[in-house]
C-alpha cells in the first residue's frame, strides 16, 4: 500500500470535504469496540461514546465480556461506520477504523463527574439511572492510528486523538 501524503491531489478530494465526511463519522453516538479474549479469540461490543480533544469516553460495564477485556488488555480496534442505509455503495461505506489504548478514569479522578455529565447531555436520562452502577466504568479511549475510507479508492491513514488526515492510501 502507497502512502500519498498530497492526498487532496492523490485521491481528488479536498481536505475540507474529507474532514466533513470524517466528523460525520465522528458525530456518531455508538462506538463499535473489537478486543482479543485471555484465549487471543476476538470479542465484539458497542457502546455510547462521547468524543473529547483527548480521546473518546465510553461508560459501560464489565459484565460485558469484551469491557473486561479492554480494561485486562488496554487496548482494542474501534470502528465507526455510516448507516448502511444512507450508503451510495454497500462495499464502500463511510467508516473509520483505529487502534486505541484503553485506561480507566476511576470515580476518584476530578474529571469523572463532568464526564458523567456530559454522557447525560449526549446520551439522555439513562446515565442518571447506571451513573452509580458498580460494575460500569468510565474508559478513555485514546486514537493512535487508523484508516478512514470514504468510498473506492478512498482510504486515508489518520493519526492521534483529533483523526488528523496523513496520507492517501492506494495501490499506485
Amino acid at each position: 500500500m502507497k502512502e500519498n501524503t498530497a492526498f487532496e491531489e492523490s485521491s481528488g478530494m479536498t481536505r475540507t470535504k474529507i474532514e466533513a465526511e470524517r466528523n460525520r463519522l465522528l458525530d456518531l453516538r455508538t462506538i463499535v469496540i473489537s478486543v482479543a479474549d485471555e484465549s487471543g479469540v476476538p470479542d465484539i461490543g458497542v457502546s455510547p461514546f462521547i468524543r473529547r480533544d483527548d480521546g473518546l469516553y465510553i461508560y459501560t460495564s464489565h459484565l460485558s465480556a469484551h469491557v473486561h477485556n479492554l480494561l485486562r488488555c488496554g487496548g482494542a480496534t474501534c470502528l465507526l461506520c455510516a448507516d448502511e442505509r444512507q450508503s451510495q455503495n454497500i462495499w464502500a461505506r463511510n467508516r473509520l477504523k483505529f487502534q486505541v489504548s484503553a485506561r480507566e478514569v476511576m470515580r476518584e479522578d476530578a474529571r469523572f463527574d463532568a464526564l458523567c455529565d456530559d454522557f447525560a447531555a449526549a446520551h439522555g436520562p439513562t446515565m442518571g439511572l447506571i451513573r452509580n452502577f458498580t460494575d460500569f466504568h468510565m474508559v478513555q479511549l485514546t486514537p493512535k492510528d487508523g484508516v478512514l475510507v470514504l468510498g473506492f479508492a478512498k482510504a486515508f491513514r489518520v493519526n492521534g486523538a483529533a483523526f488528523d488526515i496523513a496520507a492517501h492510501l492506494s495501490n499506485a
